[in-house]
């Protein structure tokens, strides 16, 4: 029986998974496509009836949808196997079946939609012939659920009365559920004699006498199983009669006596034997103790000492004929006061130290309790001396301190070092700002100062001719000077702009910019936005300046490229949004990579920049927590900008 129900248990639940049933109970669909989709599976898998329930209880599909016994559109909400599936995922029940009145064993899963609905797919397995098969034994087969009332015997006036006298509340949880469709469970048990040595049971039926075997139908995977009782009963009329139940009786009796003097028998023999093999044990432990090189002592529950070994005796420093057996452990080493907690807190090695008889100094030790297995009331103490240990740890706590002040005097020594290269590096950075303002501004002096001559000479000689373009070719000239102004002020006075961070779109702004700063070179750049237009709190004009002086830079690798390219895109990766800027111009070297985002550091040639624009965007993008980062390509090379999304972004 128990393999009959087993091998459909995993049903439901691989029905639960199949996404046509999930589509059912998402839509609540009540096509044909799924009855026969059902009808199909339960005659594959062998099984009474498949159906399936929404959340409110209610079959939309059912295998028997084209019998007049249809569960279609009945409810079932009220049933335990239905609630256990809606709480804990799957569900086990056995009782009669509300619309066909045939009794069955209901296997049931939850079945959860692609969005939020979830269902129940069952399966009912009938054992009528179970029921049948069991009319060939001798005798009669009967189940019992956990309320002891019989739900399976080839026997119908049994069925579903009870064993044992019910309780208010049982029956009213059978009602409840409509376990057996109306029927009240009646107790048909009048009386029993249970003979519990031998597992039998003598019942007392309507009037007929039964020998009653009862077993429990084992199941780790099967729960309800587990709570049935499988019982066989003999008609006490085919098996005996008044004289040989007599005997019987006496026969069991004598039985019973026997059974009992040789289990007397035994108990005495094993007692005998415990207490020659403890004694053994004793013998062989104090042999152990005696030959061991470590203090071994037995302590009672009060740690009074019982025995010790030479190894202690020598520890506490006494000499042979000292007597130590009799007095309390405490004597010689500080343990709690209360000796249980003392084994308590010994479950491992703890460290303490042993008062010596002539020593002004106390031997470091470490010592473990434990129970002894032969006796509770018995503990071992074991002992070890570590003083060699503890000379050890101090010589290696001296070596410490010393390496300790070592590497202080090192680390003070580092850190002159360091801030003599960080004063070397700033000379550094301080005299290529100086060449780069120099050259910047060298050339556009020299041109001021030539146009001025020459006007002066051309004023001497009252000749005005080419005055006019002498005159405005110098304001391209203070407009190349006002631009390296504006960009040593811009770094100078970084993150005191006027405006504060706010929420923007950042496809609109390169959208916007490239449209007003770079028109011209449209040709050359590629644009990939997000289509999600993320948001990011920044100020506007900062956050322009940063991306369009990576723009300018890429616009200026590819001037010399043969089919040059710039790629621009953004894209949303978890809460940051990524703005990429790529340019096929040939590839970084490393060693320059590592300086880029350094002040007035510049690959570019005299009179091209000052080195200033990727130090102002990597000081921008670090102001609003961002991160930008370059990386150096085979034929190219790519910064990617990260910043976090504006709150109300990523709460959308």
């Amino acid at each position: 029986m128990k393999t009959t129900f087993q091998k459909y248990q995993y049903l439901p639940e691989l029905l639960s998974h199949d996404p046509r049933l999930k589509m059912a109970v998402e839509d609540n669909d009540y096509g044909e496509e799924i009855n026969e989709l059902l009808k199909i599976m339960q005659t594959a898998a062998g099984v009474d009836a498949i159906y399936l329930m929404n959340s409110q209880g209610i079959v939309i599909a059912t295998s028997n949808y084209d019998l007049k016994s249809s569960f279609m559109n009945n409810q079932y909400e009220f049933r335990p196997y239905f609630e256990q599936s809606m709480r804990e995922g799957s569900g086990l029940y056995y009782g009669v079946g509300i619309t066909t009145k045939i009794p069955g064993y209901f296997i049931s899963s939850r079945v959860e939609g692609f969005n939020s609905e979830f269902g129940v797919i069952v399966a009912k397995v009938e054992p009528n012939h179970i029921e049948r098969d069991w009319q060939q034994f001798s005798g009669d087969i009967l189940v019992a659920d956990h309320n002891e009332v019989v739900i399976m015997s080839a026997k119908k006036a049994w069925k579903y009365n009870s064993l044992v006298a019910l309780t208010p509340e049982q029956l009213q949880e059978i009602t409840k559920h409509q376990q057996f469709a109306g029927q009240v469970p009646k107790l048909i048990v009048r009386d029993t004699f249970t003979l519990n040595w031998a597992d039998i049971s003598l019942w007392d039926i309507d009037g007929h006498h039964f020998l009653v075997e009862s077993t429990q139908l084992h199941n780790k995977e099967n729960v309800l199983l587990k709570e049935w009782q499988l019982y066989h009963a003999l008609p006490f009329s085919i098996i005996v009669n008044k004289t040989i139940y007599s005997s019987f009786i006496i026969a069991l009796l004598l039985y019973g006596l026997y059974v009992f003097i040789h289990y007397r028998q035994y108990i005495e023999y094993t007692r005998n034997m415990k207490t020659q093999i403890d004694q053994k044990h004793r013998t062989e432990m104090q042999l152990i103790i005696d030959q061991t090189k470590v203090g071994i002592l037995t302590l009672d529950k009060s740690g009074n000492i019982l025995s010790h070994n030479a190894a202690f005796q020598g520890m506490c420093d006494h000499g042979e004929n000292a007597v130590i057996s009799g007095r309390n452990i405490n004597e010689f080493s500080t343990l709690p006061e209360n000796f249980e907690e003392g084994i308590t807190v010994t479950e491992t090695f703890t460290e303490s130290t042993l008062k010596e008889s002539d020593r002004p100094h106390s031997l470091p030790i470490m010592y473990i309790i434990s129970p002894i297995n032969i006796n509770d009331s018995v503990y071992l103490m074991t002992i070890v001396n570590i003083s060699k240990r503890k000379k050890v740890e101090e010589e290696l706590s001296f070596a410490n301190a010393c390496l300790e002040k070592l590497v202080e005097e090192r680390t003070l020594a580092l850190d002159f070092a360091q801030k003599e290269l960080i004063r070397q590096e700033k000379m550094v950075v301080l005299g290529r700002m100086a060449a780069a303002i120099v050259h910047e501004l060298s050339q556009p002096l020299v041109a001021f100062k030539s146009a001025l001559a020459s006007i002066a000479i051309k004023q001497e000689r009252s000749d005005w001719q080419g005055v006019n373009v002498s005159i405005n070719n110098l304001l391209p000239l203070c407009h190349n000077m006002q631009d390296i102004l504006v960009q040593l002020k811009s770094f100078a006075y970084q993150g005191n702009g006027n405006k504060a961070p706010q929420s923007i779109a950042i496809n609109r702004l390169i959208t916007k910019f490239l449209a007003a700063y770079f028109d011209g070179a449209n040709s050359n750049i590629n644009v990939t936005l997000d289509e999600h237009n993320p948001l990011v709190n920044a100020n506007p004009t900062k956050l322009e300046i940063a991306v369009g002086n990576l723009v300018r830079n890429a616009l200026d690798a590819v001037e010399k490229s043969d089919n040059p390219q710039v790629v621009i895109s953004t894209k949303v990766i978890g809460e940051y949004v990524t703005v990429v800027v790529e340019d096929n111009g040939g590839s970084l070297d490393e060693s320059v990579a590592e300086h880029i985002f350094e002040p007035f550091f510049t690959t570019k040639s005299i009179g091209k920049g000052l080195g200033l624009g990727l130090a102002i965007t990597h000081n921008i993008i670090k102001e609003y927590d961002g991160d930008i980062v370059v990386e150096c390509l085979n034929d190219s090379t790519r910064f990617t900008i990260s910043l976090p999304l504006s709150s109300s972004e990523t709460a959308s």
